[in-house]
């Protein structure tokens, strides 16, 4: 194996479970400019979204790649928002396992009583909206600049399929997550 193939390790003997954390080259930068409505008429700004709000939360680190089901779901709630009024999700893969936990720990009916204070599960994000271009494992995951990279990608997958409403989140180390939902008209 030379130094350009991922990890490999052997499951079985048909299958194989690739390793991987985030696409190699995360030599990427993203920009974004945040402009109240007088500075897009006097400028003459484009615009592809409307920040409408943010969460962040913090847990245990024990628990470190959930912060965005922690961050997401009182972002949701507050806007009386259910995940089928979400047309489209970016979910930062810090490591592809971490965004199946997050899957999962809102489909638990035990963790979202629990841990989120909620009666019933959240329920499950229909895959096809999803990280609909690869995520941060396929398309890059530049340290510093994610958050960024993330959302402008959001917007623009929002506007090239017609979409008015989504959420993009983070994944940050030490068990805090972040979420930002955006619209366009």
């Amino acid at each position: 194996m030379d130094a350009s193939s991922p990890p490999e390790t052997r499951v079985r003997r048909r299958y194989r479970a690739f390793i991987s954390y985030s696409h190699q080259d995360a030599r990427r930068a993203a920009w974004l400019l945040l402009a109240g409505e007088e500075a897009v008429e006097r400028h003459g700004l484009p615009v592809l979204g409307r920040v409408v709000d943010a969460q962040w939360a913090g847990v245990d680190p024990a628990q470190m790649g959930l912060g965005p089901v922690h961050a997401a779901t009182p972002l949701i709630n507050r806007h009386r928002l259910t995940f089928e009024d979400i047309d489209y999700w970016e979910i930062n893969e810090a490591f592809a396992a971490q965004v199946l936990a997050c899957l999962a720990a809102w489909q638990d009916e035990a963790y979202c009583r629990q841990a989120l204070g909620l009666r019933k599960a959240m329920g499950a994000i229909d895959p096809q909206r999803l990280n609909v271009d690869g995520g941060s494992i396929g398309i890059g995951h530049p340290v510093g600049a994610s958050g960024a990279r993330i959302v402008l990608h959001l917007a623009r997958v929002l506007a090239l399929n017609g979409g008015r409403r989504g959420i993009a989140t983070l994944c940050i180390g030490g068990g805090q997550g972040g979420a930002m939902l955006i619209e366009r008209e």
